[in-house]
């Protein structure tokens, strides 16, 4: 079985790279960017913590904004104006690997 990483170009999410960083921002304290984003474990323990009393919710959502954090939990590309961009020229992959 092959990885994400392991397949030539780069592949799409289904999940919304805005989405995220409106999650991390509003509701980041109880951990429903962790939780979108497929890290479930992490959620629950920011949800335990209240986003580690905000610090948390607040790193994550500048990670979020700022591209240090664009994939989901499978790897895959957040969508995002970046990933339009690669779709429109046919460099990014599905799943399969197939052009999008």
């Amino acid at each position: 079985m092959t990885s994400p990483t392991n397949q030539p170009g780069p592949i799409a999410s289904s999940k919304s790279k805005s989405t995220a960083i409106l999650l991390a921002m509003w509701l980041g304290m109880f951990g429903a960017d962790r939780f979108y984003l497929g890290d479930i474990g992490l959620g629950i323990v920011k949800l335990l913590t209240f986003g580690g009393c905000g610090i948390w919710a607040l790193i994550d959502t500048i990670l979020l904004v700022v591209g240090s954090r664009d994939r989901d939990e499978r790897g895959y590309y957040l969508i995002d104006r970046n990933t339009v961009q690669l779709m429109k020229t046919g460099q990014l992959k599905d799943e399969l690997g197939n052009p999008i």
